[in-house]
């Protein structure tokens, strides 16, 4: 069946003190996944701004000698790969390096450090800087793929600043690689290709084609990349980019500058509204299949009123539900204007 963006409202009966007692229904929007048909909840937005965390200071007593990443040690203290993988054990780029992850999640699983500089504010960040990144990571991949020919999925990620769940301040992406696919990969791959056997078509080419002419979330357009809003976001802004390529050796350093441009362009966004963490991730076909599309997702993350509450809570990690205080068609809107 064709892309349909379908919702359930439901609404609460109560009595408002904020609003001298008066009886209001508070609505909640349930809104399934065009894909997958999973849910996500868009609930009621109290309009309280999000304020970014100063982590200067954090940076000055995390850097140097007490950073793996940091110049001095990233070449001594680092992990090596095996020189059948990798000559020399690393990979070097302008300022990138790429080595073992010390503790792996994946098979394969490199960190590619991103530059010499400690902490890097989102203003601070290069097209250079980041399409260098990347494109040390897709090198990685390339020997990945000669090595191991069982490797089927592949993904590139990026947590920045600790609310994403980043550990180490210094920047850093990682990569991995597995004959095995996370639940993500596994539940739109399966899927991807059960649109593609009832349409005829492929669904990620298709929504941005469909977004495009609704208008409604669509973002705007990055060189050989298509940006749209999640109609059922995976957390209160939840941007994917959609690719013109669709496998692993259609990629290209231009492609990498695309996604570096159109990230610098987020990260404006992020600073007029108060944002600045955040989780992504580029998700690569190995093999090329017409069901199947190059995507990336981008997911700010944040910490919410004095107590810096987590935006993640028991609907997200044990229900699998997310919740987004900002409805997408609204955020879609004010990051159209950076793309203009």
């Amino acid at each position: 069946m064709p892309i349909s963006f379908r919702k359930h409202e439901e609404f609460f009966t109560f009595h408002d003190p904020m609003q001298d007692g008066k009886l209001i229904d508070r609505k909640t929007e349930i809104r399934f996944d065009p894909l997958t048909g999973e849910t996500s909840r868009i609930i009621f937005d109290p309009g309280a701004p999000f304020v970014p965390k100063n982590y200067s200071e954090l940076a000055k007593a995390t850097e140097g000698e007490k950073c793996p990443f940091c110049s001095d040690n990233v070449s001594k203290i680092t992990p090596r790969f095996p020189d059948e993988l990798v000559e020399g054990g690393r990979f070097i780029g302008k300022e990138a390096v790429v080595f073992p992850n010390l503790f792996p999640y994946s098979k394969h699983n490199a960190v590619v450090r991103m530059s010499e500089q400690h902490y890097v504010k989102l203003e601070e960040f290069t097209e250079a800087l980041i399409s260098d990144a990347f494109k040390a990571a897709h090198q990685y991949i390339e020997s990945v793929l000669e090595f191991d020919s069982k490797t089927e999925y592949v993904s590139i990620n990026w947590n920045y600043l600790p609310p994403s769940g980043g550990s180490i301040l210094h920047p850093h992406i990682h990569v991995l690689a597995s004959e095995l696919p996370t639940n993500y990969q596994a539940t739109v791959t399966s899927n991807s290709h059960t649109f593609y056997e009832s349409v005829g078509e492929n669904y990620f080419t298709s929504l941005a084609a469909e977004e495009r002419t609704l208008g409604e979330r669509w973002i705007g357009k990055e060189g050989s990349i298509d940006w749209i809003h999640a109609y059922a976001p995976k957390g209160h802004c939840d941007f994917i980019g959609v690719f013109e390529e669709s496998s692993f050796k259609e990629l290209t350093s231009e492609s990498y500058h695309d996604l570096a441009k159109s990230l610098l362009r987020y990260f404006s966004y992020f600073r007029e509204n108060g944002l600045e963490s955040f989780n992504a991730a580029l998700f690569i076909p190995v093999n090329k299949h017409a069901a199947e599309q190059v995507h990336f997702r981008l997911i700010p993350r944040m910490t919410i009123g004095a107590l810096e509450t987590s935006d993640m809570n028991v609907f997200n990690y044990l229900h699998g539900e997310p919740l987004s205080l900002k409805a997408p068609e609204e955020v879609a809107k004010k990051a159209a204007k950076f793309f203009v």
